[in-house]
């Protein structure tokens, strides 16, 4: 996703740091096997969002850094991007939980060129470091991240209070909270040069205001399906399907090369990443891509990480009977979200069977499978099997076993890091009895 910068882009900087801080704990289980930049929201993830911005400006260099475990994925992800590497100069460090909505970006630029840093509730926002101590700036960075504490703070001049816009993500469901606006900005801020094409339409599709529908190549929707965006902007990536008589009611993103069953209810916001298999009824969520929900079963308010595959029937909550807040499992304890509408939080890799039923805001870990009758637990920790009647440890090699061949059914190959990392997790955050 292009997006165009609304005040003509002021100059930045040559070199801008995307990184990554302690904090990534707060978006598990998201985060246990992606960077907090990595994470998706709207058409693209946070830091491909912050890189799109950032190409409408006089930006020579965007680098990245992370967990040293996450290195050789981001390295793989963000081709022709230094990661964890030294910078030297003018440098602007942007924390990889940033969300900058419409001009906020720009506004954000502004005010660091007056002030060292900015912070927001006393977490680093962006710095703008100069000269030999940007190096050791970006040291400071990476043993605080490793070490668990906070990003430290410039010793100059710091603004406390950021611009209005913009935002850090701070859990899963500001993600799914934000969504529909985040759409509707990535679809305001599409620039002319964005390639658009023409769908492949069966008789009987049909597009209702069109004019906030963006197609890429290889689009087809079938005989019988309305994608309808009176509510919100779509955006369909490259050989997209919408098969027949499915519903699309926006704003919704829909990725390359996924596919919207048969008689599929998807009202937005929601987004659904690339090679996604999602039918039934899903309101309100986020698939970071890779993701099956083929059948019928209600998903509303919910993220679902990579390679996640929900059975038959699988039900999520997502509204508690008495209408009250939701409180939901975090590595820290129990917090109360604020939010009356969260559902599921589900890990890379993990599945459940036919007719699961996931209560009011739920978390499941990493390659878990939840199964049986009833309500289970409202926190599944990673590496486990089971459900309501209690939970077994998941052997490790067994489900490295069944990651591969999943992933070989989308033809992608479980490569050394991606094994290093499930390992890795597998070692700090697995269930033990």
């Amino acid at each position: 996703m292009r997006l165009a910068g609304r005040k003509g882009g002021p100059p930045v900087t040559r070199q801008v740091v995307i990184f990554e801080d302690a904090h990534w704990r707060r978006l598990y289980p998201i985060t246990l096997t992606r960077a907090a930049f990595d994470c998706r929201v709207g058409a693209v993830t946070l830091g491909r969002r912050l890189t799109a911005q950032l190409a409408q400006r006089e930006v020579k260099r965007v680098d990245y850094l992370c967990r040293p475990v996450l290195r050789p994925l981001v390295e793989r992800d963000h081709p022709g991007h230094h990661v964890n590497h030294d910078v030297d100069g003018d440098v602007l460090f942007l924390n990889g939980r940033l969300l900058c909505l419409g001009d906020a970006l720009d506004d954000l630029i502004i005010l660091l060129d007056k002030a060292v840093a900015v912070q927001e509730s006393g977490e680093l926002v962006a710095a703008r470091v100069t000269g030999e101590t940007a190096s050791d700036y970006r040291r400071q960075l990476q043993e605080a991240l490793e070490g668990g504490g906070p990003a430290p703070l410039p010793r100059d001049h710091t603004v406390t209070g950021a611009p209005e816009g913009v935002r850090l993500v701070r859990h899963p469901w500001d993600l799914v909270t934000w969504n529909g606006e985040v759409l509707a900005d990535d679809f305001a801020g599409v620039d002319a040069s964005t390639p658009r094409a023409e769908p492949g339409l069966a008789p009987g599709a049909q597009l209702l205001h069109k004019d906030r529908i963006l197609f890429r190549e290889g689009v087809r929707i079938e005989a019988g399906a309305i994608l309808d965006a009176a509510t919100g902007p779509i955006i369909l990536g490259e050989g997209a399907r919408v098969l027949q008589n499915a519903v699309i009611l926006g704003p919704a993103y829909i990725g390359p090369r996924s596919v919207i069953k048969v008689g599929a209810k998807i009202e937005g916001p929601v987004s659904i990443g690339p090679q996604c298999k999602v039918g039934g009824e899903v309101e309100g969520t986020i698939f970071q891509g890779h993701a099956n929900k083929q059948h019928d079963g209600y998903v509303g308010h919910s993220y679902l990480g990579a390679w996640t595959n929900l059975g038959a029937a699988t039900n999520t909550s997502d509204l508690k009977n008495n209408y009250s807040t939701v409180r939901v499992w975090t590595p820290a304890g129990e917090i109360d979200t604020g939010e009356r509408f969260v559902g599921l939080a589900m890990g890379d890799h993990s599945k459940t069977a036919i007719g699961t039923l996931f209560n009011t805001g739920t978390v499941v870990g990493v390659s878990a499978n939840v199964f049986g009758a009833g309500f289970g637990p409202k926190h599944v920790p990673s590496f486990s099997w089971g459900g309501a009647e209690g939970l077994a440890p998941y052997e490790l090699e067994k489900a490295l076993a069944v990651a591969r061949l999943v992933m070989a059914r989308r033809e992608v190959t479980m490569e050394p890091a991606d094994e290093v990392l499930l390992r890795a997790v597998h070692a700090d955050w697995a269930f033990k009895l």
